[in-house]
């Protein structure tokens, strides 16, 4: 019995483990929106939660339309308003309305007229109306709201990002948009989103504000605000959002003493707002429209808000009326937040430090711990409990984590939910299908598992013997080779609405023909991974020239690419739209690896691992950084040693402890016996012992003769440049062994 139930517990072990697996290599993306999906409901769960007392908000709504006239209302308004909140005593102003563009105050007909453009006018009649319209000029309703800004003192304006167009960075009077301090990173930052240019106030009114932010909306994949961007690169700046500025202000800390800490956080004096890599905070909403203080901009210009409900505190000022797009869902119901609200509950999150923490997510060993423990719990018990008894007992490890996850939410900690119930139900339905089936059916799934790998007696003898069954290879010499398509992910953001074209693309014009090339070539295909292609020669069957082939099939690649790329373009060109080429990269390695099938009791594939293929994996990913399209190891160069081949560097890849050598593939054996690329290699060879003798000098002048042969070596050749410049400016010292330490993948 004790048998039995380590087995039962096993299997939901295995069966909880491969789900996590999927979601930690693989699936995260798409658990992603049901998971959001959870937190929403989370938030109903648990309720409203009171606001702080240091916000109000005063909103352009109907009302204010009809009593003030149309939208936009002309500047002086907001002067008018700006002046009254002053005087209410509000200790922050913050406008969540957008000042980009100015409001005439001079009739474009009378500037003409000033200009002389009309010609109607006499020279000293000219100059009398252009004195006059300087006085009214000066008296524009931007200066009349600049003035006022200017006399409150505390004001804080937005600026928004755009994305596209030409790259432009901030002007010297928004550059205090930016954090001026910085704490350590304690992880390198991710930023999903990186602006291109800003839309900035009016110069006159950026000046006369005490800060500027940004109001960028960070967008889940269901199209509902979660986060706050509290940073966002632009140029060599990183601009605070609103929220930051308005929380700073508020708690009296200058902007010079906020600091940010890139990928990890923000910290206001004492208070310190954490984040994930990308600098994103989530919102932890307080409940539904109207949980803040909120009063119509209207009653404010005919004195109806009291000082006392102003006074001392953050007032923001926004705009929401019927026919305005600044709102969006919140997790409270089907009525849209507006956006200003929305802003009162970032700064609340960070005022009250209420904010809902994250740092324990899908990759913790705790969570992955405590899941499978369930898993494995219920599968113990599951083996002593009557068959009717059994389906009951499923749901309780699914109730209990439901209610962790809420009870953690409580206490503003978000802990993954949809993941470990997949994974919990994945064990129990697994346990449940054994107990009613599978095990009577032993037999037959093995038969059917090993009749295409085996011969029908030992298949037979598994049958009946089914504990002698071993999983497992033989150790073999290989050749490895990996592709890929290179900048696949902006390719697939050309697809974004047409993933039918994506997935044309990709088999049809790179895993289908490069398969037929390896397979053509007696390359065995091993897997793809989404737009990667591992291959292996020398296994199952012999094959002498294993290295040679590698080499054959990764040149032929080459070509091919260029035929479909033609291909694809005609086809671009017939149908009215544009074409990106494809470019791949490859890899190559040559070493002894275990061979055979590997996998579970329940799924295994016919299979290569070991540090060969690990190498040539990480010669793939290298291709990018040396800028050649084949890169292949030491191993393979000395198995093909007839191919033309440059020697690129010595490099120590992630992973490895050891150096090693490695080559560009450049041609076949006819290539390798032409003078011009005999004298290349006699010019790289002395590139690369000036090099690692630390001769700058002369590893420039041979650098120099290099690149006289092939411009498709040029960026080789400029990498080589910057890295001799660099040892130059800091020399490696008497113990560099010439080895570079490649550290990406």
């Amino acid at each position: 019995m004790n048998w039995r139930r380590a087995r039962e517990a096993g299997l939901g072990l295995v069966a909880a483990g491969c789900v996590m697996l999927f979601a930690h290599v693989g699936g995260s993306g798409d658990f992603r929106g049901i998971e959001t999906a959870s937190l929403d409901l989370r938030f109903r769960l648990r309720g409203v939660e009171p606001a702080g007392p240091e916000i109000a908000l005063v909103l352009v709504d109907d009302a204010s339309l009809a009593a003030l006239g149309r939208w936009p209302f002309t500047r002086r308004i907001f002067a008018q308003a700006v002046e009254r909140i002053r005087a209410a005593g509000a200790k922050v102003i913050a406008f969540d309305i957008l000042f980009t563009e100015p409001e005439e105050a001079v009739p474009p007909a009378l500037r003409d007229a000033a200009s002389g453009k009309t010609g109607e006018l006499s020279a000293e009649e000219r100059e009398a109306l252009r004195s006059a319209l300087a006085g009214l000029e000066a008296k524009s309703p931007d200066v009349e709201l600049a003035t006022a800004i200017s006399a409150a003192g505390n004001v804080l304006l937005p600026l928004a990002f755009t994305f596209t167009g030409p790259s432009e960075d901030l002007p010297p009077y928004a550059e205090d948009a930016g954090y001026e301090r910085f704490d350590r990173s304690p992880q390198a930052p991710v930023f999903p989103l990186r602006p291109v240019a800003a839309l900035l106030p009016l110069p006159g009114l950026a000046k006369a504000a005490v800060g500027l932010g940004h109001v960028n909306i960070a967008f889940d994949s269901d199209g509902r605000p979660r986060y706050d961007y509290l940073a966002m690169p632009l140029g060599a700046d990183f601009v605070a959002s609103l929220p930051v500025r308005v929380a700073a202000a508020y708690a009296g800390v200058p902007w010079s003493q906020v600091a940010i800490a890139l990928g990890a956080g923000v910290r206001i004096g004492s208070l310190e707002v954490a984040t994930d890599r990308a600098m994103r905070l989530p919102i932890n909403y307080r409940g539904p429209r109207g949980t803040f203080p909120t009063f119509s901009f209207a009653d404010l210009m005919a004195g109806g808000v009291p000082d006392q409900a102003l006074r001392g505190r953050i007032v923001l000022i926004g705009a929401s009326f019927t026919g305005n797009s600044d709102s969006n869902a919140s997790p409270f119901g089907s009525t849209e937040l507006p956006g200003t609200e929305r802003m009162a509950n970032i700064i609340d999150t960070i005022l009250q430090r209420d904010w809902i923490r994250t740092d324990i997510t899908a990759s913790s060993f705790a969570i992955v711990a405590a899941v499978l423990l369930i898993a494995g719990a219920s599968g113990a018990v599951a083996a002593w409990l009557p068959t009717r008894a059994q389906l009951a007992a499923a749901i309780l490890p699914i109730a209990i984590w439901c209610g962790a996850t809420q009870i953690a939410f409580l206490h503003d900690l978000w802990l993954p939910l949809v993941w470990p119930i997949i994974a919990l139900i994945a064990a129990m339905g697994a346990i449940l299908l054994f107990r009613y089936g599978v095990v009577d059916r032993e037999g037959r799934y093995i038969m059917a598992a090993f009749q295409h790998y085996l011969a029908p007696e030992f298949v037979k003898m598994l049958a009946t013997q089914p504990e002698r069954l071993r999983l497992g290879g033989e150790a073999r010499e290989i050749s490895i080779l990996f592709s890929d398509i290179r900048d696949f992910t902006s390719i697939s953001e050309r697809f974004k609405k047409n993933p039918d074209g994506l997935s044309r693309l990709i088999n049809r014009g790179f895993l289908s023909p490069m398969s037929n090339l390896i397979m053509s070539r007696r390359g065995t295909i091993d897997k793809y991974m989404g737009d990667c292609i591992m291959a292996f020669w020398n296994a199952p069957l012999d094959v002498a020239d294993h290295a040679d082939q590698a080499c054959a099939s990764a040149l032929a690649m080459k070509a091919e690419i260029v035929r479909v790329n033609e291909l694809f373009a005609a086809e671009a060109a017939a149908e009215g739209r544009s074409f990106s080429p494809l470019n791949i990269g490859i890899g190559i390695n040559t070493g002894e690896c275990i061979v055979g099938n590997m996998g579970s009791d329940q799924r295994f594939a016919y299979t290569a691992m070991g540090d060969a293929v690990n190498l040539a994996s990480r010669l793939e990913g290298q291709t990018k950084t040396y800028h050649v399209d084949v890169i292949v190891g030491e191993e393979t160069r000395r198995g093909a040693p007839s191919w033309a081949a440059l020697e690129l560097d010595l490099i120590e890849v992630k992973g490895k402890v050891e150096a090693v050598r490695i080559f560009a593939l450049l041609g076949d054996a006819e290539l390798a016996q032409s003078v011009e690329f005999r004298r290349l290699e006699a010019r790289q060879e002395a590139m690369l012992s000036c090099y690692r003798r630390q001769d700058w000098a002369g590893a420039r002048a041979a650098l120099s003769r290099c690149r006289r042969y092939d411009a498709q070596l040029a960026a080789l050749y400029d990498l080589y440049e910057e890295r001799i410049g660099f040892y130059e400016a800091h020399p490696p010292g008497p113990s560099w062994d010439g080895v570079f330490v490649a550290l990406s993948k």
